[in-house]
């Protein structure tokens, strides 16, 4: 059984070991562009220091070191183009990138309204301009850096390095890990390790699916991006990995219901892009 984004892998490269050796160089660089937030992190209380604009543009620079690894673990140990981590085809397909991440934002809206008609003492409107001006330059700007760090590294680097001895397996060791890379976010704390790495881990099961029926990662990098510029912006939780001056806030994190709401999206996402001939599901892995 073959997918054409998971064959890009045999382009270069394609030993396990070497996988290894760039998953390494990728924590090590992570490790390194992430030392900086302690200068903007209070060492008692471990929250931010500074505004939320200065401490996201600081907080994510790890990911711009997990960018720079993965680069250069693909181009110099696998020796094949970076773009084949993107996508199977000619050119990477930026408007359908976009695409995705404008329908998500849309959906992921109209699911909120409809939880808020359910549940109105959950939502309190806090916008502040001074604040959510700042942090929405720099979350636009940064946050599809974070997110694309992300799924170059869980939905391209792995899941075509292990897909390509076993698709499946691929699937499901790149989306639990993915699962797992979040398992010391603070809501994780807030609200129990099996609801938290649920979410996290059906996200990316979702996120590699995609990847599999488009044959590239630009649907998963459009929703992850979308996704997280959302909860940083539009409607935040408590306890969030980013605090941020969002538009609403909800009083209390409730994650049986968050990730119900987010079943929900999933679904009117898959049906919006079925329906309007963007995506082919039957075809995900073909002779």
């Amino acid at each position: 059984m073959q997918n054409a984004f998971i064959e890009l892998a045999k382009t270069g490269k394609n030993n396990l070991w070497l996988y290894l050796a760039g998953f390494i160089l990728v924590l090590v660089f992570g490790l390194i562009f992430s030392a900086p937030v302690i200068f903007v992190t209070n060492p008692i209380t471990e929250k931010p220091s500074v505004a939320a604009h200065w401490y996201l543009s600081v907080a994510l620079l790890q990911f711009i070191g997990v960018m720079l690894a993965l680069w250069i673990a693909i181009r110099f140990i696998h020796q094949r183009s970076f773009s084949s981590l993107i996508s199977s085809f000619a050119d990477i397909r930026w408007k359908r990138m976009l695409l995705s991440a404008g329908i998500w934002i849309g959906l992921s809206f109209l699911v909120e309204i409809g939880l808020c008609l359910l549940f109105p003492e959950m939502y309190h409107y806090t916008l502040h301009w001074k604040e959510f001006l700042p942090a929405f330059v720099v979350g636009v700007l940064m946050i599809p850096i974070q997110s694309s760090a992300e799924e170059l590294l869980f939905r391209g680097y792995l899941l075509q390095g292990i897909g390509s001895r076993n698709p499946w397996l691929g699937v499901a060791v790149s989306s639990i890990l993915f699962g797992l890379a979040h398992s010391a976010n603070p809501e994780i704390e807030k609200v129990g390790l099996v609801w938290g790495l649920s979410y996290y881990t059906c996200f990316g099961l979702f996120a590699a699916l995609l990847t599999l029926w488009d044959k590239g990662l630009e649907l998963a990098m459009g929703v992850h991006a979308a996704n997280n510029i959302y909860s940083f912006l539009i409607v935040s939780y408590p306890d969030s990995v980013l605090p941020s001056p969002s538009i609403f806030s909800l009083s209390e994190l409730n994650f049986p219901l968050m990730i119900a709401g987010w079943l929900v999206t999933v679904c009117l996402y898959l049906l919006v892009m079925k329906r309007g001939g963007k995506l082919e599901i039957r075809q995900t892995l073909h002779d």
